[in-house]
């Protein structure tokens, strides 16, 4: 009997409005974590990828880098006490539409007026039920490019998505051009300019790459994924190497017919411009900040918005610690004698 009871109580105390209060706040403490910190795109079980992530944001987040890592506050998506904390919403929910089914079976419809604790009861499973559905639809169909840095008047430009999205004016833009797309700012990371000059003054095209068109003025920008770049000068037979350090940039040039290292410099994060004058080419690279922005695509964050929004509207209309005899006379019905009699035992 003590069993029974006390699976009832813990049962109860599932579709009460304590347990949906603290559900909702976690779900907000999770949405205000994936908007202000940065997300790791790999689980920690990639530990390679994972720890270079983290190296990368311990500028940022100093010693709290690990802490909320271990946390999953940096892991939103792949959290397990997020999966744990939907996982009781579920219960939640399950509960509370079980408290009402007892309810309104004591008490028809039709014998008593709609409650404010009918009401909020109501809202708390329909907004339980759109916050799971929006995080599973996050989970299944949702991307996110977690850097993605552009030069100040160009659009940002997906070419893995076929998407281009105009830069926000703010920290947060909507864009409207397609459901679910949200561009997030991240703060700002190193961009380059380069371009080269014979011993006459003339310019020299750069070489980004083997299968595209040489340039006379080369961006270059560096992510966590990919620290350094590379680009040839074909007519002076010159190869350069950019890596970034946690020093700045290092920028190596070697013969491209030998692969002889010629020199090597240093641009520090302070340092506007770096000149490489070499014996068949002098070559200037300007350092610049650049926006960095996390590019999200959410189809279930509208319902996620509408479910915690009914959900925080159901916490506030449900009556705080009620039983289900509490319930039962809320709508106009006498608790049932044979509860009332185990209440009194327990």
């Amino acid at each position: 009997m003590r069993i029974r009871q006390g699976l009832d109580r813990t049962w109860e105390r599932l579709g009460g409005r304590n347990l949906a209060l603290v559900v909702l706040a976690l779900l907000v403490l999770f949405q205000i974590a994936a908007l202000t910190l940065p997300q790791v795109p790999v689980t920690a079980r990639d530990d390679t990828s994972f720890t270079r992530w983290l190296a990368e944001l311990y500028p940022e987040l100093g010693f709290a880098t690990r802490a909320l890592a271990a946390t999953g506050l940096l892991t939103i998506r792949s959290s397990l006490l997020l999966r744990l904390t939907l996982a009781l919403l579920g219960l939640v929910v399950v509960a509370t539409a079980d408290r009402m089914r007892e309810a309104w079976q004591a008490t028809p419809w039709s014998a008593t007026p709609w409650s404010h604790s009918r009401s909020g009861q109501l809202l708390i499973c329909l907004g339980g039920l759109l916050i799971i559905g929006g995080w599973a639809g996050q989970m299944s169909a949702g991307w996110r490019e977690p850097e993605v840095i552009v030069w100040p008047d160009d659009p940002i430009v997906i070419e893995a998505r076929d998407l281009t999205i105009a830069q926000p004016a703010g920290p947060i833009g909507i864009w409207k051009g397609g459901y679910g797309h949200y561009v997030i700012a991240r703060g700002k990371r190193v961009g380059l300019e380069a371009s080269a000059a014979d011993a006459t003054g003339a310019s020299l095209p750069l070489l980004p790459a083997v299968n595209e068109a040489p340039l006379e003025m080369l961006r270059l920008t560096f992510t966590t994924q990919q620290p350094e770049a590379f680009f040839a000068i074909t007519e002076a037979e010159l190869i350069f190497r950019l890596n970034q350090v946690s020093e700045g940039i290092q920028v190596q040039a070697y013969r491209s017919a030998s692969g002889e290292p010629l020199t090597e410099t240093l641009l520090e994060p302070g340092d506007a411009t770096a000149l490489l004058p070499l014996r068949t080419a002098e070559v200037s690279i300007a350092q610049t900040l650049l926006p960095r922005y996390e590019v999200v695509y959410n189809p279930g964050a509208a319902f996620e918005g509408l479910g915690m929004t009914l959900l925080a509207l159901g916490v506030v209309l449900s009556p705080g610690g009620a039983t289900r005899e509490q319930d039962a006379v809320s709508e106009g019905a006498a608790p049932d004698s044979t509860d009332q009699t185990i209440e009194q035992t327990g």
